[in-house]
């Protein structure tokens, strides 16, 4: 390589980390915000009743306007995949109102304990953006698929109260899934055929993993919240043999 390429090389990975620097700024705002929800309107005292009230209209209002900015900037983020034109900007958003969708909905529904699951969320976020922009991509689909799974069996650990968003992040899987099955058969690359997933990819380890991420869900739905209570750990140790396994591969 010389120096030309390392040039070249060194910049694309400058920009790489300053927008995975972007996602964790996002990330930050808004673990900020869920720190002022859970202290004014989760744990808030008699004379903040007035700051609570404001709070929760407005977290309503979040509530019901921005799963339908989500879809907007979806179906925008794949017209542009479609016409083959760049598609960072509609994903963005498609992303920001995605949290914020399943931040305001589990913060009035499930109070305490889900602000606390939702602070501990965006904190693996900002991780899996740094992943994406840093590491392998492969890593990227197969830890979202598995963390997706560890927040489905958080749901089903709710029993009824919680089978419509299990239901709906055991969606969000299946789409990573069939994206890997897709990726496999395109050799890596997207419609706009920019090269997401190297030619030489092993499949193997990342469609196992979306198995597995389905699996557990599913099993965690016919036994019940015990089952997925223990199957949480299962998929956190699989998370983390996940980066062992990619971390070597790297070397």
């Amino acid at each position: 390589m010389d120096k030309k390429q390392r040039e070249a090389r060194r910049h694309q990975e400058d920009i790489a980390l300053q927008r995975g620097l972007l996602w964790v700024v996002g990330a930050i705002v808004l673990e900020v915000l869920l720190v002022l929800v859970n202290r004014f309107y989760i744990n808030y005292y008699l004379n903040e009743a007035e700051i609570f009230l404001a709070l929760h209209k407005v977290l309503s209002a979040v509530r019901m306007a921005a799963p339908v900015a989500t879809l907007l900037a979806l179906v925008w983020t794949g017209w542009q995949v479609k016409q083959k034109q760049k598609f960072m900007l509609p994903f963005i958003l498609t992303t920001a109102f995605g949290a914020l969708s399943v931040c305001s909905h589990v913060a009035i529904k499930f109070r305490g304990p889900g602000v606390s699951m939702l602070i501990w969320l965006v904190i693996g976020w900002a991780v899996l953006a740094m992943v994406f922009y840093i590491y392998q991509h492969e890593f990227f689909l197969g830890a979202a698929a598995c963390g997706m799974s560890i927040l489905a069996l958080w749901f089903v650990r709710y029993g009824l109260s919680g089978r419509p968003e299990s239901f709906l992040v055991l969606a969000a899987i299946a789409v990573v899934t069939a994206a890997a099955f897709w990726l496999k058969k395109t050799d890596g690359a997207l419609p706009n055929k920019e090269q997401f997933l190297p030619q030489e990819t092993n499949y193997a380890v990342l469609l196992v993993t979306c198995a597995a991420s389905l699996l557990a869900v599913v099993a965690a739905m016919l036994a019940g919240g015990t089952v997925a209570y223990y199957l949480i750990f299962v998929m956190i140790a699989w998370l983390f043999a996940l980066f062992v396994y990619y971390t070597v591969k790297l070397m």
